[in-house]
Order: C-alpha cells, then sequence, then structure tokens
C-alpha cells in the first residue's frame, strides 16, 4: 500500500451567504441555508485542525471509483438534468491523508472540497463528517447510498451549490453503478453521459478539476499519478456505458 502525504478539501456550500449546521457536539456541515441534519440521519465525526495531533487519513482501493460531474449544456430537456462525469480507478491500494491533502489543495489556491465516499455494499444509517480546518476546508462525509440520494433531493443542500467543489468515490463500483445512483436530483430526472460536445477534444474545466485534484492528492507526484491510472487497462464491466454481464470480454 502507498502511503503519500496531501490534503482533501471538500466543502458543502456555495461561497456567499454560508450558514452552520451543527450535526453533533464537534462537528458541523457548511451549506447555504440548512440548519438541518441530513434528513435526520444519525451523523458522526470530528473536526481536524493544523494544531490537532491527530491525522485522519482513508483508503482508495482499485474497485473504488474517483469521479467528478458537471452539468452537459448542450443538452436541454424542461425538468430534466444533463450531467457530464469524469473519473479514475487506482491500480492499487493508497492511503490519502486529510491533512496533508488540505495544505496542498491551500497553496494551489483552491477554496474548498467536499468529498463523498459511498458506501455501495450496504446502506448505513450512519454518516460520519471528518471536518478538516486546514489552508483548505474539507469535508469528508462516509454515507451509504440512500443517504446520499437523499442528500441529492433534499431543499437544503442545492447541487448546483456544491458540486462544483465536490469530488466522488464510489466505493466497489462501476459507471453503470453511478448512473443507477443519479437517476434523480433536486427532484428532477436526471441522465448521466460521457460528453461529447463540438470542444470534447479541448481542455474543460471538469477535466482540470479532477486533474487539480488528483495532483494534491498524490502530492503533486506525476510519475505517481500516471503509474496508479489504470486507463490503459481497465475492464470493460467498469466503465462502459452499458455491459452484458455474460460478455467475457475485457
Amino acid at each position: 500500500m502507498m502511503n503519500n502525504n496531501y490534503n482533501n478539501k471538500l466543502l458543502l456550500s456555495h461561497n456567499k451567504g454560508d450558514n452552520t449546521a451543527n450535526l453533533t457536539e464537534n462537528v458541523e456541515i457548511i451549506t447555504n441555508n440548512s440548519t438541518e441534519n441530513l434528513n435526520n440521519s444519525s451523523i458522526h465525526g470530528k473536526i481536524l485542525d493544523n494544531n490537532s495531533s491527530e491525522k485522519y487519513s482513508f483508503l482508495l482501493h482499485p474497485s473504488d471509483i474517483l469521479f467528478t460531474l458537471t452539468i452537459n449544456p448542450s443538452h436541454y430537456k424542461e425538468n430534466v438534468n444533463y450531467l457530464i462525469g469524469k473519473m479514475i480507478v487506482v491500480k492499487e491500494d493508497v492511503e490519502i491523508n486529510l491533512s496533508n491533502l488540505s495544505e496542498i489543495l491551500g497553496y494551489m489556491e483552491i477554496d474548498k472540497l467536499y468529498i463523498f465516499s459511498i458506501n455501495t455494499e450496504d446502506t448505513p444509517s450512519k454518516t460520519n463528517i471528518t471536518k478538516v480546518k486546514g489552508l483548505t476546508p474539507i469535508n469528508y462525509m462516509e454515507l451509504g447510498v440512500e443517504n446520499f440520494i437523499k442528500v441529492l433531493n433534499t431543499g437544503n443542500y442545492n447541487f448546483l451549490d456544491y458540486n462544483r467543489d465536490c469530488l466522488y468515490i464510489l466505493r466497489n463500483g462501476s459507471y453503470i453503478d453511478i448512473k443507477s445512483i443519479l437517476t434523480k436530483i433536486m427532484g428532477y430526472e436526471t441522465k448521466l453521459g460521457r460528453g461529447g460536445s463540438q470542444k470534447a477534444h479541448m481542455l474543460s474545466p471538469l477535466d482540470l478539476r479532477l486533474s487539480c485534484y488528483l495532483m494534491a492528492m498524490f502530492n503533486l507526484n506525476h510519475k505517481l499519478i500516471s503509474s496508479l491510472n489504470t486507463f490503459n487497462y481497465i475492464s470493460k464491466d467498469r466503465y462502459l456505458v452499458y455491459f452484458e454481464q455474460n460478455n467475457n470480454n475485457n
């Protein structure tokens, strides 16, 4: 397992008009206008700052998918959200240190980061939140699919506001699983695609955002990121929009 020094920074909020919602005695999540818990879920967590002796990290596995999302403006249908996703799968287990990640994101002048770690194997009623108060504030949230869908569709959290500062991790999943989860956002039907606009050959803000998060997570080490990227040999069942389960070709 590789141990890398970096920080992750995620906040569920927009730059303007932030209010603080106390989830427990020690943990808070920042939103635009909410003072309520995540749909009455049982929420536990902790706060880390630069003076804390405790260092929190989380693991990435080859079975996980890291992805970012944006609205696709080239498609329009009333009451339907069209999203584009960009994803990466790592080759081996990697440990990410949140405190270090916060520092690097700060030097990169990234204001905040929310990380959603979504568990597909079960739907725990408990949501764990670690809030890092570093150069770049980070909210690292561990939750099940059911609670994540509630966050996407509650009026207290505006997807358009917080998504621009989000990195998502789907644990033990595939692109098809992401599509099956993102079927409704803010009460509207949602369709996830891979993009295909006239600017597909240009560097998009979505590509740049995912690349910046990866550079920060892996200590600005380009060779390390390249060695961990499974792009050239990932199996088709992990990335295709549709995949026949009886298809043995990878």
